[in-house]
This record gives structure tokens, C-alpha cells and sequence, in this order.
């Protein structure tokens, strides 16, 4: 039998420190125990109001907005001898590439969600969590797609969330991804600037060019090619749901195992797996980078 307790409804006033947060990561954060699937779920019912109407999970709240909670079975939180991937759990701390007061870093591998959900039972975040009373309220600062490789910080505490959110926000932490993708890219093609939209039709690519869509644009420099792949270094301008993806297939050069941006079979030689990895993220303002070594796979597609 689960144990946990329902919540009552409850209306809370937004003080500052959350203001100009969406109120689905409002929730995400309040409720680390929830599936990210309920977070959604509720929002999209509209069992959440700002000020008594219905929002979108990308609503910013503003500092005295009343946000309305319905009631929610929370379940009790269990230490980490009962927690079901223990050997995940040692994995995962090994990955760990940096670590202070405030925030740690971690090596993702690929094919490893960084949060639970309605398809995936245990995410990245999860299992942080479980590394210890010190990491309880971890949080994710950004994210990577579960089929993305590479360097990810997550937050140690509430205060620390708030601090690399505002990073964010002012564009003090730099992202770098090396990706490698099919045909010989064009050396003049150093910079993509196409606009990107959610597509609502369901048949079709999440994300897709569209003059409607919003300003995105990507830098791209060419390390290594033949007649077959290329291997590029890519930097992010503005940060869109799936960017680099979409502007390397929309520029005719998909990413090798990208699954829904490109139709190209992969050669059997090469490891099976979507190759995007973020290489290094900088922090401007704290002078501080991180990196994480480019996989060998990636070069595969060059040996003789």
C-alpha cells in the first residue's frame, strides 16, 4: 500500500522571490515529489488558477499574483535504501564532473531522461535526489532531451535555484554542443537564423521552421567532414525547444540518429544513439566553465 497524505486546497500570494517564474516550474518545484505528468495535468484542467482564471504552464507569475492549489496525494518521501535503481543512483554520482556550495554538475548520458513522467518512471532528477539529505531540494537549472549527451547543472538548494535562474534569464551561462550530422556540411555555413514554432498538428515534428514562429539563431563551426558526415561545434543564441536539431535538418544536414528530425537510416557500424552532447556550459559571471569530453563515437565516422 502507498503511503502519503492529501493536500487541502490552498491559495497562496507570489512574493518576489518567485516572481517572473512559470507556474509550471512554480509547481515542479513545490511538489518535487509529483510526477511532472500531475503537474501538467492539473494545469491543463484548470484545477490551477492565477487570480481565479484558467493559465497556460508558461504563465509568469508576478509578485501578489494568488495562485489557487487543488488537492493533491503527495506520497511520502523514501530513503534511499528503498529506492528502486540504487546501483542508478552510484552510476549517476560518478558521472558527477563538478560540485560546490552551490550546485553540482553532472555528465549525462544519453538516453536518460532528466526527470520522471508519465512515460518514464525515474529521471535525473530523481535520482539526485536520492543521493543524500544535501541534495533533497535539488532542481534542474536546464535541460537536456533524454536523447542528449553531456554537461547539465542542477541546483543544491532553494537559494541556488533562484541565483543560476537568473544566469539564465541574462544570458550568463553559455552553452557549446558538438553534434554530427549527415552529409559534408558547407564551410560558409557558419550561422543559422530561422524561425521555430511548436507544431500542433500531431502527425508532424515537434518544432518546425515557420515565418510565425519566434527568433532563433545558432553559430556553427566545422571541425571535421567527408563525403558522408560532419562534425560541428555548435553555439546557442537564443535557446528554443530542439534548436540545433531543427536548424541542421530545416539547413539540410540532420543530426545521425536524430529520430524525429530526420529520415536517414544509420550506418550499422556507428553506435545507436542521436549524436548531440553539450560539451561545455560557462558560468560568465562566476568565471567558471565546465566540460565534458566529447564521446569517441562521434569520431567513428572518420576512421578509414
Amino acid at each position: 500500500m502507498t503511503e502519503g497524505s492529501y493536500t487541502s486546497v490552498s491559495i497562496e500570494e507570489i512574493g518576489i522571490s518567485s516572481s517572473k517564474q512559470r507556474v509550471d516550474n512554480f509547481l515542479l518545484g513545490k511538489f518535487k515529489d509529483l510526477p511532472k505528468s500531475k503537474i501538467y495535468s492539473i494545469i491543463r484542467k484548470g484545477e490551477v488558477r492565477i487570480n481565479g482564471s484558467r493559465v497556460k504552464p508558461h504563465f509568469k507569475l508576478s509578485k501578489g499574483d494568488k495562485i489557487r492549489i487543488p488537492p493533491l496525494f503527495i506520497n511520502k518521501h523514501k530513503p534511499i535504501q528503498n529506492f528502486p535503481e540504487k546501483v542508478l543512483v552510484e552510476e549517476i554520482k560518478d558521472r558527477i564532473i563538478y560540485e560546490d556550495d552551490e550546485i553540482l554538475a553532472i555528465d549525462k548520458k544519453h538516453n536518460l531522461a532528466v526527470h520522471g513522467g508519465s512515460r518514464v518512471s525515474i529521471g535525473l532528477i530523481e535520482i539526485v535526489r536520492n543521493f543524500g539529505k544535501d541534495y533533497r531540494e535539488a532542481q534542474l537549472i536546464h535541460r537536456l532531451d533524454k536523447a542528449t549527451s553531456g554537461c547539465i547543472i542542477l541546483a543544491k538548494n532553494k537559494q541556488s535555484t533562484r541565483l543560476y535562474n537568473s544566469f539564465i534569464r541574462s544570458n550568463q551561462i553559455i552553452k557549446k554542443y558538438h553534434c554530427l550530422v549527415h552529409g559534408s556540411w558547407s564551410k560558409d555555413l557558419n550561422n543559422v537564423k530561422l524561425p521555430l514554432q511548436i507544431n500542433k498538428k500531431r502527425n508532424l515534428p515537434k518544432i518546425i521552421v515557420s515565418e510565425d514562429g519566434k527568433y532563433s539563431e545558432t553559430n556553427f563551426r566545422l571541425i571535421k567532414f567527408n563525403d558522408y558526415y560532419s562534425l560541428l561545434e555548435c553555439s546557442l543564441e537564443t535557446g528554443r525547444t530542439h534548436q540545433i536539431r531543427v536548424h541542421t535538418s530545416a539547413s539540410g544536414f540532420p543530426i545521425v540518429g536524430d529520430l524525429k528530425y530526420s529520415s536517414i537510416a544509420l550506418n550499422k557500424e556507428i553506435e545507436r544513439r542521436m549524436y548531440l552532447h553539450c560539451s561545455s556550459l560557462e558560468v560568465t559571471n562566476k568565471d567558471l566553465k565546465i566540460t565534458s569530453k566529447v564521446p569517441n563515437s562521434f569520431f567513428e565516422a572518420f576512421e578509414d
